[in-house]
């Protein structure tokens, strides 16, 4: 697990120095007047591949909330916010997170765009044994699409947390979602 969370690193510390180093950030945009959330809401489901669940793969379900960040923002509006509520409950492992991930998007075309970010959350795990809440961190690139009130798009993500009294949620999962966009 050392080269995967090196490799988590890495990508942090390239998002974080890339969006520090960009011109015109703004900080607390979201207090401006004329400031668009452009929220989308969607459901989420996809596979996860859980340390917990002694690495078998699992069905992932939940809610993904993204806007345009209200905290920090590029003159172009790159940075979005998603809040996503994940569970799963297979292999004797029952798991609930909580994530906020800021990306930094670049628009492709024709609707859609690619992103990258981090993840900070909380997980509630449960491995048969004992349940704890664990912190999580980790990193997720993702590809979304829009067009009018249609929004879909699939994550790729990996989430490490802490261990407690012998309970962690280490995992990968790639998630699709589909919803609308406000």
């Amino acid at each position: 697990m050392k080269t995967t969370r090196f490799v988590s690193a890495l990508i942090l510390a390239g998002l974080v120095s890339g969006t520090a180093m960009a011109d015109g950030l703004r900080f607390l945009p979201g207090l401006e007047s004329g400031f668009k959330l452009e929220p989308s809401l969607a459901i989420t489901g996809g596979v996860m591949n859980a340390k917990a669940a002694n690495d078998d793969t699992n069905f992932v379900y939940g809610l993904d909330f993204n806007m345009n960040c209200g905290l920090i923002q590029t003159p172009d509006n790159r940075i979005r916010t998603h809040v996503q509520i994940n569970h799963t409950n297979e292999s004797g492992v029952k798991a609930t997170s909580f994530e906020l991930s800021p990306r930094y998007t670049l628009p492709v075309g024709g609707g859609f765009s690619v992103g990258a970010g981090p993840v900070l959350g909380m997980v509630k795990a449960d491995n048969g044994v004992s349940d704890k809440n664990l912190f999580a961190y980790g990193a997720v690139v993702g590809a979304n699409y829009r067009k009018g009130m249609y929004y879909s798009g699939l994550d790729l993500r990996y989430l490490n947390t802490s261990e407690r009294k012998h309970v962690e949620f280490e995992n990968w999962a790639l998630i699709a979602k589909v919803g609308i966009n406000f």
